[in-house]
C-alpha cells in the first residue's frame, strides 16, 4: 500500500507500506477520500504545537470496511463508514462522564499518532460508523468537520430563534453557519475580510459583511434586531476577531473560542464585559464518538449535502500529495481539498477528475 509521510516540514513523500492486518477488535478501512484542512496545513509547515515528522498526517476520511475481527454484528467487510479519530483511553473521569474529548492521554490521528493519509488504516472497530450505502464518498469525506460544527453547536446550547454570529467563513465557519441554520437559527452573519470567501458564502446564502468596512457593526447589529447576537463563533485566532465576537455578544449572550491561537500567543479581554453582561466565553477541544455519530446521521438525512459538497474545491491523486498541499496552503479560494486514495496506474498526472 501506499501512505504520504511528512518526511521534513514542508516535505512529503510516497511511502510503500504493507496493509496491515487486523487483531481481535481492530479494523482495516480502505480509504476512500481524505481532506487536508487547517491543523494538517500547520503541522505541515512546523506550527503545529507538537506534531513533528516523520508521520501521516490527516484526519478527515471515508472508506470502506476491508478486514475486521470484532464482536460487533452491526458493521462488515465492505461497509461505507468513518471512524473517530479521537482515540481516548476510555477510564479516566472525563472519558466516563462523556467528555472523551478532554481526556488527558487522548491520542489524535495526524498529530500525536498517525493519520488518514494512507491508503489502508488499522482502527479501534469500536469507533468506526457506518454511513448509508448511497451517500456520496466525497461528501462523507467532510464528516469530521461537520462533526466539529456539532460538537461546537452542542457546546454553545444553540436554540431556535437564536441569532448568531462567526467570525470567518472559511470551511469550518461555513459548516458552523449550516449547522446553526439546521438547529433553527433566526439568522447568521458571517465576518470575512477576503473577497473569494465572502463571494463564496454568499452564494451559500449567508450575511456576510466586511469587518474593515466602515459600517460592519451596524449592518450586522440590524440583522440581530440591534440587541447583539446569542451566539458567537471566533474563527481565526486573531485579536481583532475575538474583540468583535465580544462586542457583538447580547447580554447574557454564549460566545464559543473555535480558533486556537499560536503557541505562546494571548489575547487581551475587557472583562468587564463580560461581567457586567453576564456573558460566557467557552473553550471547545475536538468532539466525541457521538458528536459523530450524530453527523453521520446528518449526512445520512441528505439535508445538508448539497450544501456540504460546495466545500470540495479540488481533488488531487495520492501521489500529488506536495501539490495538494501546496494548492491548500496557498489557494484563498479553495475551502477543501481532498485526496483520493483510489489506486490507479502509474503515469497520471494532474488534480483527479472533479477538480476544480
Amino acid at each position: 500500500m501506499k501512505k504520504l509521510v511528512l518526511t521534513d516540514f514542508k516535505k512529503v513523500e510516497i511511502v510503500e507500506d504493507a496493509v496491515p492486518k487486523p487483531a481481535f477488535g481492530e479494523a482495516v478501512v480502505r480509504i476512500r477520500y481524505a481532506g487536508i484542512c487547517g491543523s494538517d496545513l500547520h503541522v505541515y509547515d512546523g506550527s503545529h504545537p507538537y506534531a513533528k515528522p516523520p508521520m501521516v498526517m490527516g484526519h478527515e476520511a471515508c472508506g470502506t470496511v476491508c478486514a475486521i475481527d470484532s464482536d460487533r454484528e452491526d458493521i462488515r467487510t465492505g461497509d461505507k463508514v468513518c471512524f473517530h479519530t479521537v482515540e481516548p483511553c476510555g477510564s479516566c473521569e472525563e472519558c466516563c462522564s462523556g467528555r472523551e474529548n478532554l481526556c488527558s492521554s487522548v491520542k489524535i490521528m495526524g498529530t500525536n499518532m498517525d493519520g488518514v493519509f494512507t491508503q489502508y488504516k488499522l482502527v479501534d472497530a469500536a469507533r468506526l460508523i457506518k454511513f448509508n450505502e448511497g451517500v456520496d464518498d466525497q461528501v462523507a469525506a467532510l464528516v469530521e468537520p461537520l462533526t466539529v460544527a456539532v460538537h461546537n453547536i452542542r457546546r454553545a446550547g444553540l436554540q431556535p430563534g437564536d441569532h448568531v454570529f462567526i467570525s470567518g467563513a472559511g470551511p469550518i465557519g461555513l459548516v458552523i453557519g449550516m449547522m446553526a441554520r439546521l438547529s433553527g437559527a433566526a439568522g447568521v452573519v458571517l465576518a470575512e475580510i477576503d473577497q473569494t470567501r465572502i463571494g463564496i458564502a454568499r452564494e451559500m446564502g449567508f450575511h456576510v459583511f466586511n469587518p474593515e468596512e466602515e459600517n460592519f457593526s451596524a449592518a450586522c447589529m440590524e440583522i440581530c434586531g440591534g440587541a447583539g447576537f446569542d451566539k458567537a463563533y471566533e474563527i481565526t485566532s486573531v485579536q481583532s476577531s475575538f474583540d468583535r465576537c465580544v462586542s457583538l455578544l447580547k447580554r447574557g449572550g454564549v460566545m464559543i473560542q473555535v480558533g486556537m491561537p499560536p503557541a505562546g500567543k494571548m489575547f487581551d479581554l475587557d472583562i468587564n464585559k463580560i461581567i457586567y453582561r453576564e456573558c460566557d466565553i467557552r473553550g471547545v477541544r475536538h468532539h466525541t464518538m457521538f458528536d459523530m455519530q450524530r453527523a453521520v446521521r446528518i449526512i445520512d438525512s441528505g439535508v445538508l449535502n448539497d450544501q456540504l459538497k460546495k466545500l470540495v474545491s479540488a481533488v488531487y491523486p495520492l501521489e500529488e500529495g506536495a501539490a495538494a498541499f501546496r494548492r491548500a496552503g496557498t489557494d484563498r479560494s479553495v475551502l477543501r481539498v481532498l485526496l483520493d486514495l483510489e489506486e490507479r496506474g502509474a503515469g497520471g498526472t494532474g488534480p483527479a477528475a472533479g477538480a476544480r
